[in-house]
C-alpha cells in the first residue's frame, strides 16, 4: 500500500478490498488503543498492539507492570531496560508489513514510536497510512499531571537530566514537558494525516474512517 499516492478513491478501494492499513501514532492517553478497538469492533479490522507483544516478551501482564519494570530515569537499571524496551519496540514496529488475513489492519503503536530507528519508521510509513491523534499543545499540562498520578512506561531517549542539587521529582517535572513538546512535534512530522483527537471522540468505526478519508481529500490531493 503506497500511502504517499493514496487518494480518497484509493482509500475506498482498499477498504472494500480489505487491504487498508492504518497506524495510529500519538501521546499516551490520546486514544490510539481505544480508537483501534472501535475499528476492530465496528469495522472488523485486525488490531495489532505493539505494546502487547512487548509485554509478552518481557513476561509482564500490563502497562502498569512495564512502568514498574522500566522505572524512572534516575533508577540504576533504567538505561539498560530502556535500551531493551526500544530494541523490542523496533522489532515489533518493524512488522508493519505483517499480514492481516482477509481484514483491514489497524496498527496500534506506542507513545515512543518516534524514538525508533529511521529505517523502522520508514517501514511504518511505507506500509501503513500514519494517522496522528493530535492532543494539541494546550493538552500537555494535563498529560503531565496524568503521568505523575498514573505513570506509564516512558522512553526518555536522552531528554532527562538532573541538575546539581535538584530533587528527582523536580528534575522529572522540568524535563517531562520538554520530552512531550518534542514528541508532539515529531508525531506531526511523521504522520501522513494529523487529526485532533477530540474530533474522533465518541465516533463509530465507520465515522472514524470517514473522518480519516476527509483528511485525505484535504491534505493529500
Amino acid at each position: 500500500m503506497k500511502t504517499k499516492l493514496l487518494t480518497p478513491e484509493e482509500f475506498d478501494a482498499h477498504t472494500a478490498n480489505r487491504t487498508l492499513r492504518i497506524s495510529f501514532v500519538g501521546m499516551s492517553n490520546c486514544g490510539k488503543s481505544y480508537r483501534s478497538k472501535i475499528l476492530a469492533r465496528d469495522s472488523d479490522f485486525f488490531w495489532y498492539r505493539v505494546d502487547g507483544d512487548i509485554q509478552k516478551s518481557l513476561d509482564l501482564e500490563n502497562e502498569e507492570e512495564i512502568a514498574s519494570w522500566l522505572g524512572y530515569p534516575t533508577s540504576p537499571t533504567y538505561l539498560e531496560r530502556e535500551r531493551k524496551y526500544i530494541e523490542l519496540e523496533n522489532e515489533f514496529t518493524g512488522q508493519a508489513a505483517m499480514q492481516s488475513p482477509g481484514k483491514n489492519l489497524v496498527f496500534d503503536t506506542t507513545g515512543s514510536v518516534i524514538h525508533l530507528d529511521s529505517s523502522v519508521l520508514g517501514l511504518l510509513k511505507e506500509n501503513t497510512l500514519v494517522v496522528h491523534l493530535d492532543v494539541g499543545d494546550e493538552s500537555l499540562e494535563n498529560l503531565i499531571d496524568q503521568f505523575f498520578k498514573m505513570p506509564k512506561p516512558v522512553a526518555w531517549s536522552g531528554y532527562f537530566n538532573q541538575n546539581e542539587g535538584e530533587s528527582e521529582e523536580s528534575s522529572l517535572r522540568r524535563c517531562y514537558p520538554i520530552l512531550l513538546t518534542e514528541r508532539l512535534k515529531r508525531y506531526r512530522t511523521l504522520a501522513n494525516i494529523n487529526i485532533n483527537s477530540r474530533e474522533l471522540y465518541d465516533m463509530s468505526g465507520n465515522e472514524t474512517l470517514e473522518i480519516i478519508r476527509s483528511k485525505l481529500k484535504k491534505d493529500m490531493i
